[in-house]
């Protein structure tokens, strides 16, 4: 139940954590940074449940990677979506979409 939970949260919570402050402790730039920590996030849980499924005959065994589908879609997705919507400051944004950048949008 509970436990399950919190450490399925954990994990992708974690993960992104350490992924993004990772990258900034190596000096990386704020994007490269942001994009690991998302990516980190979503390591893929269906990997663990297909494990599960080919290994364990137990049913059960194929709970946890399926609890942690959710929380891994869960995290990647809010700290994509609260990242876009806060501005890089360190002038790292290149490629097509610095193009857009300060256009209007239509």
């Amino acid at each position: 139940g509970g436990t399950l939970q919190w450490a399925a949260m954990l994990l992708h919570l974690l993960g992104g954590i350490l992924g993004y402050w990772g990258m900034k402790l190596l000096g990386q730039d704020e994007v490269t940074a942001r994009t690991s920590g998302i990516e980190t996030s979503m390591k893929s849980s269906a990997f663990g449940f297909l494990l599960a499924k080919l290994h364990f005959g137990d049913y059960a065994a194929r709970v946890p990677p399926a609890v942690s589908v959710v929380w891994m879609a869960l995290i990647g997705a809010t700290m994509a979506v609260v990242w876009r919507g806060m501005p890089i400051k360190d002038g790292s944004l290149t490629g097509v979409y610095a193009d857009d950048k300060g256009k209007d949008k239509e």
